[in-house]
């Protein structure tokens, strides 16, 4: 039997490598970096782990090549195509009055208006298919806010409606679409957020289990949306945060 194909943006670092490293042996990945470093590596573990996947270099904003480069593979993979998850994103750290329009702009644009290119990209696929998941990697900053991260904040908020649309509009093409709103997690920003002593104390003080999450804790949450079991669960906005938004 074929392996189910994911789509997955920002595999290079972080929460979006653990989902790569830990999905590749149950689906076939395609797999979205910025970073030549990083595709190149992605590539050297596959190698080594005598996994398929196939690993894209390009920006998710520069939707030209996105188009140029993602359309024959996903052609190539149409039979077998199952799973988008839209996990790359930025964050800008700056008071409302500090952040230039462009700068919420360019926020939006990578973690709002490149899923959005993506999904629409993306479905057609699953609707010939009569399946399908999307998965949006969202925040608890979508629903609560703290300062300096207003366009941050606007943008997740954001997916989070788009999130709702899609599974409105195609649910009834057997598509779901969720998003998750991660909490602080032990990502590729970790180490450096926790030299700002008082900040990461704040974020210790505030999460009832009083504890950072593990990246494996919101894998086992994409594991469970993308399997046969999670088919009734759509539209939701499901927080993986040790209680924050609680």
């Amino acid at each position: 039997m074929l392996k189910k194909t994911i789509l997955i943006t920002g595999v290079g670092k972080g929460f979006g490598r653990c989902l790569f490293e830990s999905l590749s042996d149950r689906y076939t990945i395609i797999g979205v970096t910025r970073s030549q470093e990083d595709a190149a590596d992605l590539k050297r573990y596959c190698l080594d782990n005598n996994l398929h996947a196939e690993i894209l270099t390009l920006d998710v904003t520069d939707y030209g090549l996105v188009v140029n480069l993602l359309t024959p593979i996903l052609d190539k993979y149409k039979d077998t195509l199952w799973g988008l998850i839209n996990n790359a994103g930025v964050r800008c750290r700056k008071s409302l009055e500090q952040l230039t329009v462009d700068e919420i702009k360019g926020v939006s644009e990578v973690n709002l208006f490149a899923p959005i290119f993506l999904t629409k990209m993306f479905l057609p696929y699953l609707k010939a298919g009569s399946s399908g998941r999307i998965i949006n990697i969202s925040s608890i900053l979508s629903n609560k806010a703290l300062k300096d991260l207003s366009a941050y904040s606007v943008s997740k908020a954001g997916l989070d409606g788009f999130t709702r649309s899609v599974a409105v509009e195609y649910a009834e093409y057997g598509v779901t679409c969720n998003s998750i709103l991660a909490g602080f997690c032990k990502t590729s920003y970790f180490d450096k957020f926790k030299k700002n002593e008082d900040l990461y104390q704040f974020t210790i003080d505030r999460i009832p289990m009083r504890r950072w999450g593990e990246s494996n804790e919101i894998v086992g949450l994409c594991e469970f949306i993308l399997s046969d079991a999670a088919g009734y669960i759509n539209g939701a906005s499901i927080p993986v945060d040790g209680g924050w938004l609680a």
